[in-house]
């Protein structure tokens, strides 16, 4: 059966490469062209992707999705921003271009077949779980994925510790290269790229009272849960519990200000059925702890309430919900819920 790999240079993806082949499918190497210039992309190595699939003696082919990537993902993030959120680029171009425009033109061009990648995550079932290693796990990116698309792909890297994986590359003397990074399409400084995009505008600092407490040059270069760079002095540390893209105002609060009980969501992606009164786990973030949950649908409106408030529950940020390691469903943050 004939398998697309999508290949990035990494390490990981090129030991999903050799898995496959050595498990006996027809494997293609497919690295997708998310720049016009390759240069500008901080962690795809096309040169280390051909080098690969010489060595395993795989077919490889280039797919230019620069243009889907600079509407879908560039443009989203940079609008997300300027609208007070702080989005997850990479569960978009996940869905979005990678197993969705990506997989479809190879499939157009080269006929049908299944799709892999690294990502350390199970599709056992059809039910989308985390991969086994607890560092590693990356199933919180992928929470978007349609579950009648899960047929068609494989992730081979989701039964094995990074340390096995790093082990395999080393025996096979593959190309080393850097990890992945979440926001791959900014060079240098974040900030100094936001500036770029977006025009600075000087608004008000204030407390939770409306009080002003300093100026800001856009709520851009601010996000929940924020401390360092706030340049206001005060009696107790401070932090950003929300912002305002309409008043262009900021918002500072204490630590226990910063506490939320939930979040409602916007964009839910269901993969498997809600039980009510259920105690599910949810994470507000890739790298949070799971934290206990119940999921409400008051008439299509998904809040997720957690048992013990949490820390920065984040606008724009993507919650993903899980029943141990099977991810139930995920969305985007659209509020958080004091």
């Amino acid at each position: 059966m004939k398998v697309y790999v999508g290949v990035s240079g990494g390490v990981d993806s090129s030991v999903a490469l050799y898995l496959l082949k050595k498990q006996g499918y027809d494997v293609v190497a497919v690295f997708f062209k998310l720049e016009k210039d390759e240069s500008l992309s901080r962690c795809c190595n096309i040169s280390n992707a051909e080098i690969v699939a010489r060595k395993f003696e795989i077919p490889f082919i280039e797919i230019d999705v620069s243009e889907e990537f600079n509407v879908l993902v560039k443009e989203y993030f940079f609008k997300s921003l300027k609208e007070g959120f702080t989005p997850n680029p990479c569960t978009v171009c996940n869905e979005k271009i990678k197993f969705g425009i990506g997989f479809e033109k190879t499939k157009l061009l080269f006929g049908d077949g299944l799709f892999a990648t690294g990502h350390y995550a199970r599709n056992e079932d059809l039910h989308l779980k985390k991969g086994i290693d607890p560092i590693k796990d990356q199933s919180y990116m992928l929470w978007r994925l349609k579950k009648e698309d899960l047929k068609n792909i494989i992730f081979p890297l989701g039964t094995y510790l990074k340390s096995e994986v790093k082990k395999i590359a080393e025996s096979l003397d593959l190309p080393q290269s850097k990890e992945s990074e979440d926001l791959c399409f900014v060079k240098g400084n974040i900030k100094d790229t936001i500036k770029e995009i977006l025009k600075e505008k000087e608004g008000n600092i204030i407390n939770k009272f409306g009080n002003i407490l300093g100026k800001h040059k856009g709520v851009q270069f601010y996000t929940i849960g924020q401390r360092s760079g706030l340049n206001v002095s005060y009696k107790e540390p401070l932090y950003v519990i929300d912002t305002d893209p309409i008043t262009n105002t900021v918002v500072l609060g204490t630590y226990e200000d910063c506490l939320f009980k939930g979040a409602e969501l916007t964009e839910v992606n269901f993969l498997e059925e809600v039980e009510p009164d259920k105690i599910y786990k949810a994470k507000v973030r890739y790298q949070s702890k799971p934290a206990d949950c119940l999921v409400k649908n008051t008439n299509g409106q998904i809040e997720v309430e957690f048992l013990e408030k949490q820390f920065a529950v984040t606008k724009g940020q993507s919650l993903v919900v899980y029943d141990n390691d099977i991810i139930v469903l995920g969305g985007v943050i659209k509020r958080a819920i004091k």
